[in-house]
């Protein structure tokens, strides 16, 4: 099964005057276009990831999906895009609504993803022009720490510094597949609450003594019915190890 997860991100040393300005998808593009374009996107293996972002926001933000009869954009993307994984689509939508094209080429769509989980554990507001020097706390294999600015730390490294962030409450880490569909469910509820448009809603999964707990921030009291769906919805499947 094709993987978007199979994409090679693009060099992070890319110039960033050699990126192309984008305009905004205007208003009016149909589901039937949107949908052509990212086919033809991950169908050539294009790395343009952060486009893909953009198209998968402008889906669920101006409801398309369920305009042509869809339940929502999960379930249009489910039934059209079946070798598209869901969490992978998420993570572009996140970055693209957070951070320009040339920032994405430039850094990367993954290392973005990962500062943002970072800042947000940390408590800090990324850099969205230029989040190169923004300083991240790197745990070694023995636990010492090391601050480096983001444009030089590799996935991995990003990887143990978000772990690092979020601390848990116990000494004894959580099951991987508690703690892996703890995770999905927080991305099934992002989904519902794209970052950048507005509504700010924040999820962290923590361990308190040993169990895995869901903390919901930022949800409007007039969009709560959103957060059920997504709570009582079946929780997504894992997606494909990188």
């Amino acid at each position: 099964m094709f993987s978007l997860l199979k994409f090679k991100e693009a060099a992070r040393t890319t110039s960033v005057s050699t990126d192309v300005q984008r305009t905004a998808i205007p208003e009016g593009t149909t589901l039937e276009q949107l949908g052509a374009e990212l086919r033809q996107l991950y169908a050539n293996e294009n790395t343009d990831h952060h486009r893909m972002g953009e198209i998968y926001n402008h889906i669920v933000d101006k409801k398309l999906a369920e305009k042509a009869g869809y339940k929502d954009a999960r379930d249009y993307f489910s039934q059209q895009f079946a070798d598209l994984s869901q969490s992978v689509l998420s993570m572009y939508g996140a970055v693209a609504a957070e951070f320009s094209e040339p920032v994405a080429r430039r850094f990367g769509v993954t290392c973005l993803y990962l500062l943002l989980g970072y800042t947000e554990a940390a408590g800090l507001e990324p850099h969205r022009a230029e989040p190169g020097p923004t300083l991240i706390d790197v745990p070694d294999e023995k636990g010492h720490v090391t601050s480096k600015p983001f444009g030089q730390c590799s996935m991995e490294e990003m990887r143990r510094a978000l772990r690092g962030k979020r601390k848990p409450a116990s000494s004894k880490p959580l099951p991987p597949e508690v703690e892996a569909r703890a995770e999905r469910y927080a991305e099934a509820v992002a989904q519902r609450f794209p970052q950048g448009k507005g509504t700010r809603v924040k999820v962290v999964v923590r361990n308190e003594k040993g169990k895995a707990v869901m903390d919901f921030k930022g949800v409007p009291e007039d969009q709560l019915e959103l957060l059920a769906e997504a709570l009582l919805a079946k929780p997504p499947s894992a997606p494909p190890v990188s």
